[in-house]
């Protein structure tokens, strides 16, 4: 079984920033590539399926639309 860390270190490796977890909401940021736009994702079960692609950004998006941050720097 695939532990958190080990799921953010791939997808460290494929590209993505990914932020620090967050322990009082349960979720990390990763920041789309090519992109100013990041997703919260959930720890555990929805960054598993991110990792093993059975899940996608867009996907996570159009669940939550309101969750998704774009950042103007």
């Amino acid at each position: 079984m695939m532990k958190d860390a080990d799921a953010l270190d791939i997808l460290r490796a494929q590209g993505y920033a990914v932020g620090t977890p967050d322990a009082h909401t349960g979720r990390v940021r990763v920041w789309i590539r090519g992109s100013d736009e990041a997703v919260d994702v959930q720890i555990g079960r929805e960054l598993h399926e991110l990792v093993e692609g059975k899940v996608s950004f867009e996907d996570m998006r159009a669940r939550r639309e309101d969750e998704a941050v774009v950042w103007t720097e």
